[in-house]
Protein backbone atom coordinates (compact mmCIF):
# COMPACT_ATOMS: atom_id res chain seq x y z
CA UNK A 1 0.00 0.00 0.00
CA UNK A 2 1.50 3.80 -0.86
CA UNK A 3 0.96 6.69 0.69
CA UNK A 4 -2.12 8.79 -0.99
CA UNK A 5 -0.99 12.01 -2.90
CA UNK A 6 -0.37 15.03 -0.59
CA UNK A 7 -2.44 18.72 -1.98
CA UNK A 8 -5.47 16.98 -3.43
CA UNK A 9 -8.84 18.19 -2.68
CA UNK A 10 -10.41 16.62 0.43
CA UNK A 11 -7.11 15.73 1.06
CA UNK A 12 -7.88 14.48 4.75
CA UNK A 13 -4.40 16.26 6.19
CA UNK A 14 -4.98 19.34 4.62
CA UNK A 15 -8.01 19.70 7.24
CA UNK A 16 -7.46 21.37 10.92
CA UNK A 17 -9.08 18.93 13.12
CA UNK A 18 -12.00 20.30 14.82
CA UNK A 19 -10.83 22.85 17.74
CA UNK A 20 -7.05 21.81 16.50
CA UNK A 21 -4.76 23.08 14.08
CA UNK A 22 -3.40 21.89 10.36
CA UNK A 23 0.21 20.10 10.10
CA UNK A 24 3.04 23.07 10.39
CA UNK A 25 0.98 25.46 12.41
CA UNK A 26 0.49 26.26 15.81
CA UNK A 27 -2.05 25.34 17.54
CA UNK A 28 -4.78 27.86 19.58
CA UNK A 29 -2.03 27.52 22.39
CA UNK A 30 0.35 29.06 20.46
CA UNK A 31 1.80 32.44 22.34
CA UNK A 32 1.05 31.75 25.83
CA UNK A 33 3.72 31.53 28.58
CA UNK A 34 3.84 28.30 30.32
CA UNK A 35 3.29 28.86 34.07
CA UNK A 36 5.98 29.38 36.00
CA UNK A 37 6.81 27.06 39.02
CA UNK A 38 8.45 28.71 41.86
CA UNK A 39 11.35 27.29 43.05
CA UNK A 40 10.83 24.87 46.64
CA UNK A 41 11.60 27.08 50.23
CA UNK A 42 13.37 24.60 52.24
CA UNK A 43 13.75 26.87 54.62
CA UNK A 44 10.25 26.00 55.49
CA UNK A 45 10.49 22.20 55.47
CA UNK A 46 10.45 21.70 59.41
CA UNK A 47 14.05 19.86 59.02
CA UNK A 48 16.32 21.11 61.34
CA UNK A 49 20.06 22.41 59.92
CA UNK A 50 22.32 19.49 59.61
CA UNK A 51 25.58 19.83 61.70
CA UNK A 52 28.87 20.20 59.96
CA UNK A 53 31.61 17.62 60.43
CA UNK A 54 34.34 18.59 62.35
CA UNK A 55 37.64 19.24 61.20
CA UNK A 56 39.86 15.89 61.05
CA UNK A 57 42.99 15.94 62.59
CA UNK A 58 46.21 15.91 60.29
CA UNK A 59 48.70 13.37 60.67
CA UNK A 60 51.79 14.74 62.46
CA UNK A 61 55.18 15.19 59.93
CA UNK A 62 57.22 12.13 60.10
CA UNK A 63 60.82 12.57 60.04
CA UNK A 64 62.68 12.88 56.91
CA UNK A 65 65.85 10.62 55.97
CA UNK A 66 68.64 12.19 54.63
CA UNK A 67 68.08 12.10 50.77
CA UNK A 68 71.17 13.46 49.64
CA UNK A 69 70.99 11.89 45.39
CA UNK A 70 67.25 13.57 44.90
CA UNK A 71 64.26 12.11 43.36
CA UNK A 72 66.05 9.37 41.30
CA UNK A 73 67.25 7.54 44.88
CA UNK A 74 70.68 6.20 44.76
CA UNK A 75 72.52 4.97 41.64
CA UNK A 76 72.80 1.31 40.89
CA UNK A 77 75.89 -0.35 42.62
CA UNK A 78 78.33 -1.69 39.84
CA UNK A 79 78.71 -5.62 40.09
CA UNK A 80 81.91 -7.29 39.26
CA UNK A 81 81.41 -8.69 35.63
CA UNK A 82 81.72 -13.20 36.27
CA UNK A 83 83.01 -15.51 33.30
CA UNK A 84 84.23 -12.55 31.04
CA UNK A 85 87.36 -14.80 30.11
CA UNK A 86 85.34 -18.05 30.12
CA UNK A 87 82.73 -17.01 27.47
CA UNK A 88 85.44 -15.44 24.95
CA UNK A 89 87.24 -18.46 24.71
CA UNK A 90 83.94 -20.38 24.64
CA UNK A 91 83.04 -18.58 21.87
CA UNK A 92 86.32 -18.76 19.90
CA UNK A 93 86.37 -22.34 20.16
CA UNK A 94 82.69 -22.25 18.29
CA UNK A 95 83.50 -20.28 15.60
CA UNK A 96 86.75 -22.31 14.93
CA UNK A 97 84.33 -25.61 15.31
CA UNK A 98 81.44 -23.94 12.38
CA UNK A 99 84.51 -22.93 10.02
CA UNK A 100 85.69 -26.45 10.19
CA UNK A 101 82.67 -27.97 9.57
CA UNK A 102 81.88 -25.81 6.80
CA UNK A 103 84.18 -26.41 4.81
CA UNK A 104 84.35 -30.48 5.88
CA UNK A 105 80.49 -30.13 4.89
CA UNK A 106 81.22 -28.32 1.55
CA UNK A 107 84.34 -31.21 0.68
CA UNK A 108 81.85 -34.10 1.55
CA UNK A 109 78.70 -32.44 -0.48
CA UNK A 110 80.24 -31.79 -3.50
CA UNK A 111 80.46 -35.04 -4.62
CA UNK A 112 77.19 -35.89 -3.55
CA UNK A 113 75.50 -33.16 -5.50
CA UNK A 114 77.48 -34.30 -8.56
CA UNK A 115 76.33 -38.12 -8.06
CA UNK A 116 72.87 -36.11 -7.67
CA UNK A 117 72.77 -34.05 -10.28
CA UNK A 118 74.02 -37.24 -12.79
CA UNK A 119 71.51 -39.45 -11.38
CA UNK A 120 68.99 -36.69 -11.95
CA UNK A 121 70.20 -36.80 -15.61
CA UNK A 122 69.69 -40.26 -16.07
CA UNK A 123 66.43 -40.88 -14.76
CA UNK A 124 65.35 -37.69 -16.99
CA UNK A 125 67.08 -39.58 -20.07
CA UNK A 126 64.77 -42.69 -19.25
CA UNK A 127 62.13 -40.67 -18.92
CA UNK A 128 62.21 -39.40 -22.29
CA UNK A 129 63.06 -42.34 -23.67
CA UNK A 130 59.51 -44.34 -22.41
CA UNK A 131 57.69 -41.56 -23.71
CA UNK A 132 59.09 -41.72 -26.82
CA UNK A 133 58.91 -45.55 -27.25
CA UNK A 134 55.02 -45.46 -25.68
CA UNK A 135 54.23 -42.37 -28.05
CA UNK A 136 51.82 -43.68 -31.29
CA UNK A 137 53.06 -44.36 -34.74
CA UNK A 138 52.02 -42.88 -37.44
CA UNK A 139 50.80 -45.88 -38.81
CA UNK A 140 48.56 -46.94 -35.86
CA UNK A 141 44.79 -46.48 -37.04
CA UNK A 142 43.33 -44.14 -34.86
CA UNK A 143 39.39 -44.80 -33.41
CA UNK A 144 38.97 -48.20 -34.81
CA UNK A 145 38.08 -50.28 -31.74
CA UNK A 146 40.64 -53.85 -31.38
CA UNK A 147 39.28 -56.78 -32.15
CA UNK A 148 39.13 -58.85 -28.63
CA UNK A 149 41.49 -61.63 -27.82
CA UNK A 150 40.70 -65.19 -28.28
CA UNK A 151 38.75 -67.40 -30.44
CA UNK A 152 35.18 -66.98 -29.80
CA UNK A 153 32.39 -64.30 -29.60
CA UNK A 154 31.01 -63.76 -26.59
CA UNK A 155 27.85 -63.29 -24.59
CA UNK A 156 28.61 -62.97 -21.35
CA UNK A 157 25.50 -62.78 -20.06
CA UNK A 158 24.59 -66.31 -20.77
CA UNK A 159 27.56 -67.80 -21.29
CA UNK A 160 27.88 -68.59 -24.43
CA UNK A 161 31.11 -68.86 -26.64
CA UNK A 162 30.77 -69.15 -30.28
CA UNK A 163 33.83 -69.45 -32.44
CA UNK A 164 34.87 -66.90 -34.85
CA UNK A 165 33.65 -67.30 -38.26
CA UNK A 166 37.30 -67.37 -39.92
CA UNK A 167 38.10 -65.09 -43.15
CA UNK A 168 36.94 -63.03 -44.28
CA UNK A 169 34.60 -62.18 -41.65
CA UNK A 170 36.12 -59.30 -39.46
CA UNK A 171 35.48 -58.03 -35.86
CA UNK A 172 32.78 -54.94 -36.15
CA UNK A 173 31.65 -54.29 -32.39
CA UNK A 174 31.05 -55.53 -28.80
CA UNK A 175 31.07 -57.68 -26.45
CA UNK A 176 28.21 -56.23 -24.82
CA UNK A 177 26.73 -53.75 -27.70
CA UNK A 178 23.48 -53.98 -28.66
CA UNK A 179 21.96 -54.99 -32.32
CA UNK A 180 17.56 -54.29 -33.18
CA UNK A 181 17.13 -57.87 -31.75
CA UNK A 182 20.01 -58.56 -29.00
CA UNK A 183 21.52 -57.38 -26.14
CA UNK A 184 25.27 -57.86 -24.59
CA UNK A 185 26.46 -59.22 -28.31
CA UNK A 186 29.32 -58.94 -30.78
CA UNK A 187 29.18 -58.32 -34.32
CA UNK A 188 30.99 -59.41 -37.21
CA UNK A 189 30.59 -58.46 -40.45
CA UNK A 190 32.05 -58.40 -44.69
CA UNK A 191 32.49 -55.02 -45.81
CA UNK A 192 31.09 -55.46 -49.43
CA UNK A 193 30.49 -51.93 -50.70
CA UNK A 194 30.60 -48.18 -48.45
CA UNK A 195 27.31 -48.99 -47.61
CA UNK A 196 26.50 -52.72 -48.03
CA UNK A 197 27.66 -55.52 -45.63
CA UNK A 198 27.36 -59.40 -44.66
CA UNK A 199 26.10 -58.97 -41.30
CA UNK A 200 26.94 -61.67 -37.69
CA UNK A 201 25.93 -61.41 -34.66
CA UNK A 202 25.34 -63.47 -31.37
CA UNK A 203 23.54 -62.01 -28.28
CA UNK A 204 21.07 -62.51 -25.90
CA UNK A 205 17.46 -62.49 -27.53
CA UNK A 206 15.79 -59.07 -26.29
CA UNK A 207 14.03 -56.62 -27.96
CA UNK A 208 11.18 -53.58 -27.55
CA UNK A 209 9.83 -55.26 -30.35
CA UNK A 210 9.57 -59.12 -30.04
CA UNK A 211 9.52 -61.00 -27.05
CA UNK A 212 10.96 -64.55 -26.45
CA UNK A 213 8.20 -66.94 -25.76
CA UNK A 214 10.15 -70.09 -24.07
CA UNK A 215 7.09 -72.21 -24.75
CA UNK A 216 6.94 -71.42 -28.62
CA UNK A 217 10.52 -71.22 -30.01
CA UNK A 218 9.42 -71.48 -33.17
CA UNK A 219 7.02 -68.23 -33.00
CA UNK A 220 10.04 -66.81 -31.91
CA UNK A 221 11.76 -67.14 -34.72
CA UNK A 222 9.45 -66.50 -36.89
CA UNK A 223 8.85 -62.79 -35.41
CA UNK A 224 12.67 -61.87 -35.16
CA UNK A 225 13.23 -62.99 -39.02
CA UNK A 226 9.66 -60.88 -39.71
CA UNK A 227 11.15 -57.85 -37.70
CA UNK A 228 14.65 -58.39 -39.59
CA UNK A 229 13.00 -58.06 -43.25
CA UNK A 230 10.10 -55.02 -42.13
CA UNK A 231 9.63 -52.86 -44.85
CA UNK A 232 10.10 -49.96 -42.76
CA UNK A 233 12.54 -50.83 -39.64
CA UNK A 234 13.93 -53.30 -40.93
CA UNK A 235 17.52 -54.48 -42.34
CA UNK A 236 16.34 -53.71 -46.17
CA UNK A 237 15.34 -49.54 -46.18
CA UNK A 238 15.09 -48.05 -49.38
CA UNK A 239 14.92 -51.33 -51.54
CA UNK A 240 11.99 -51.35 -54.21
CA UNK A 241 9.48 -54.13 -54.16
CA UNK A 242 10.59 -55.80 -51.18
CA UNK A 243 9.85 -59.87 -50.78
CA UNK A 244 10.33 -62.36 -47.84
CA UNK A 245 10.40 -65.91 -48.95
CA UNK A 246 8.47 -68.68 -47.14
CA UNK A 247 10.66 -69.48 -43.75
CA UNK A 248 11.97 -72.87 -43.43
CA UNK A 249 12.12 -73.78 -39.70
CA UNK A 250 14.46 -76.62 -37.78
CA UNK A 251 14.18 -77.64 -34.76
CA UNK A 252 17.61 -79.02 -33.18
CA UNK A 253 19.95 -78.70 -30.69
CA UNK A 254 22.92 -76.98 -29.79
CA UNK A 255 25.69 -77.91 -27.22
CA UNK A 256 22.51 -80.21 -25.47
CA UNK A 257 19.97 -77.21 -25.41
CA UNK A 258 16.62 -76.92 -27.33
CA UNK A 259 17.03 -74.48 -30.73
CA UNK A 260 15.38 -73.58 -33.41
CA UNK A 261 17.06 -72.74 -36.74
CA UNK A 262 14.81 -70.28 -39.08
CA UNK A 263 15.88 -69.78 -42.52
CA UNK A 264 14.15 -67.18 -45.44
CA UNK A 265 15.45 -64.67 -48.62
CA UNK A 266 14.49 -61.55 -49.12
CA UNK A 267 14.36 -60.30 -52.44
CA UNK A 268 14.06 -56.79 -54.30
CA UNK A 269 13.67 -55.42 -58.01
CA UNK A 270 16.42 -52.83 -56.90
CA UNK A 271 17.95 -50.83 -53.48
CA UNK A 272 20.64 -47.93 -53.95
CA UNK A 273 23.46 -49.63 -51.94
CA UNK A 274 23.74 -52.47 -54.13
CA UNK A 275 23.60 -54.13 -57.41
CA UNK A 276 22.94 -57.63 -55.30
CA UNK A 277 19.34 -58.78 -55.77
CA UNK A 278 18.56 -60.57 -52.72
CA UNK A 279 19.67 -61.73 -48.86
CA UNK A 280 19.60 -64.98 -47.22
CA UNK A 281 18.47 -64.67 -43.47
CA UNK A 282 19.46 -67.47 -40.69
CA UNK A 283 18.31 -67.17 -37.37
CA UNK A 284 19.01 -69.23 -34.71
CA UNK A 285 17.28 -69.50 -31.38
CA UNK A 286 18.48 -71.70 -28.44
CA UNK A 287 16.46 -71.46 -24.93
CA UNK A 288 19.48 -71.39 -22.24
CA UNK A 289 17.85 -71.61 -18.85
CA UNK A 290 14.23 -71.77 -19.63
CA UNK A 291 13.67 -68.00 -19.45
CA UNK A 292 16.48 -66.83 -21.74
CA UNK A 293 17.45 -67.46 -25.03
CA UNK A 294 20.34 -66.92 -27.09
CA UNK A 295 20.01 -65.57 -30.67
CA UNK A 296 22.56 -66.03 -33.39
CA UNK A 297 21.99 -63.80 -36.50
CA UNK A 298 23.41 -64.34 -39.73
CA UNK A 299 21.98 -62.12 -42.86
CA UNK A 300 24.45 -62.47 -46.23
CA UNK A 301 23.53 -61.04 -49.36
CA UNK A 302 24.57 -62.46 -52.50
CA UNK A 303 27.98 -60.91 -52.48
CA UNK A 304 29.04 -62.62 -49.73
CA UNK A 305 27.26 -66.22 -50.53
CA UNK A 306 30.68 -67.75 -50.14
CA UNK A 307 30.78 -67.14 -46.31
CA UNK A 308 27.56 -67.55 -45.26
CA UNK A 309 28.17 -71.60 -44.73
CA UNK A 310 31.47 -70.28 -42.29
CA UNK A 311 28.43 -68.22 -40.44
CA UNK A 312 26.18 -71.07 -40.14
CA UNK A 313 28.66 -73.66 -38.93
CA UNK A 314 29.53 -70.91 -36.29
CA UNK A 315 26.37 -70.74 -34.92
CA UNK A 316 25.53 -74.34 -34.44
CA UNK A 317 29.15 -75.03 -32.55
CA UNK A 318 28.07 -72.53 -29.82
CA UNK A 319 28.73 -73.89 -26.48
CA UNK A 320 27.27 -72.54 -23.17
CA UNK A 321 29.50 -72.73 -19.72
CA UNK A 322 27.81 -74.69 -17.33
CA UNK A 323 25.20 -77.68 -17.18
CA UNK A 324 23.23 -78.06 -19.79
CA UNK A 325 19.62 -77.43 -19.38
Amino acid sequence: MTYPPQGQPGDPYQQPPPGGYAPGQAGPEYGVQPPQYAQPDTSQSGYPPQPGYPPQPGYAPQPGYPDQFGQYGPPPVPQPAKGGGGTAILIVVVLILMIGGGVAGYLLLGDDQDATTTAGDDTTAESNEDTTEQAPSEDDEGGDAPAPDGEHLTVSSLGALTPLPGDPWVYAGGPGTATDLQQDAEVYSIQHTDEWISFFSVGLFSSPDVAYDPSDMVGSAEAAISSWTDEDTGAFGGAEDLSVSDIEFTETEVDGRPAVLAEARASWESIDSTSDAYEDIAILVVDVDGVNAFLGIASVPESGTDARQQALDALLATKFEGESA
